[in-house]
């Protein structure tokens, strides 16, 4: 890795009194992927029923709300022409509770109540309704992200655009430097953290790190966050939208585009979301350190009991 040293080839040991962040899940809804947009080798007739994940984080410290990603929104004829014209023929989804209505459940106003909302990256399928959220709220999108929303290729300049360039009050919005820019500013903002050249100690006290994760989409980040003193949890959005392709059993689907017949992938530049897999996958034997996908249909069946949204 570029830039690195040994130091930086583990996760910071915990200190004493180390700071920790609680998580809980959100609803999100779910979608019904066909395999073979995604998976190497799958069929068009292998339906991935995964949810999309949305998590509430709480910096224990500072009592700092953040949420990671909002998942699907319910009212899915309010996305953009294109892509609620997606959801009704290519991919289905299911959403009878939203992350607001999880909320709800734990007694959390979202117009007052939550400090951040960052986003893994702008697909359709985790940036659920921004609206709702109060003038406090911070919206923390990653490097480049907001070029996805500015523009002639945004909407509604481009009817036939995914990406809405009225998603966000412009005086919330946080975008990240670029990790590969030479100006001071970012070099300071970036650090190597074990597999990885760029990441942000975001309350700096190793407690939760913004992982630079490029490949899936402009502006793809990932969390690291410190749920115990040693252990870990590593949020991966859509690193890989199915485990297969994490545990190198499978590689990403390359189909042909239905309107142009040229190579498509879920991923916009698949060779450097394949590096990132491959530090994810080193990123796991680097002591206590659980990996989930926004998308992971086995883990959360199994585990969602674990991070269930408490009332107040």
């Amino acid at each position: 890795m570029a830039g690195s040293s040994n130091a930086s080839l583990s996760l910071p040991a915990p200190v004493e009194n180390q700071a920790v962040v609680s998580l809980s899940l959100l609803s999100g809804g779910y979608l019904h992927l066909p395999g073979n947009l995604f998976v190497e080798g799958a069929s068009a007739e292998e339906i991935l029923v995964c949810p999309s994940m949305s998590w509430l984080i709480t910096h224990r410290p500072t009592n700092t709300k953040i949420i990671f990603d909002l998942g699907l929104r319910r009212d899915i004829q309010n996305y953009t022409p294109s892509v609620y014209e997606r959801l009704k023929t290519v991919i289905p989804v299911v959403v009878k509770e939203d992350a607001f209505d999880s909320l709800a459940k734990a007694g959390i106003d979202p117009a007052t109540d939550v400090d951040i909302v960052m986003f893994s990256h702008l697909h359709y399928d985790h940036i659920g309704d921004p609206s709702r959220f109060g003038p406090k709220t911070k919206f923390v999108i990653g490097p480049g992200a907001g070029n996805l929303l500015r523009g002639p290729k945004s909407y509604p300049d481009d009817p036939h655009s995914h990406f809405d360039s009225r998603l966000f009050p412009p005086d919330q919005v946080v975008e990240l430097p670029s990790p590969s820019s030479t100006a001071g500013a970012s070099n300071q903002f970036w650090k190597p953290l074990g597999p990885f050249s760029a990441a942000r100690d975001y309350f700096g006290d190793a407690s939760m790190f913004i992982v630079d994760s490029p490949g899936h989409l402009t502006g793809h980040i990932n969390l690291l966050v410190r749920v115990q003193p040693d252990k870990w949890m590593y949020l991966a959005g859509d690193t890989a939208h199915d485990v297969r392709i994490l545990e190198g059993t499978h590689n990403f689907a390359v189909y042909p585009d239905p309107y142009t017949g040229r190579p498509k992938c879920a991923h916009a530049d698949k060779a450097a979301a394949g590096a990132h897999v491959g530090r994810v996958r080193k990123l796991k034997h680097m002591g206590d350190v659980e990996v989930v996908l926004a998308h992971d249909a086995a883990w959360f069946d199994e585990n969602k009991h674990r991070f269930s949204v408490a009332g107040p």
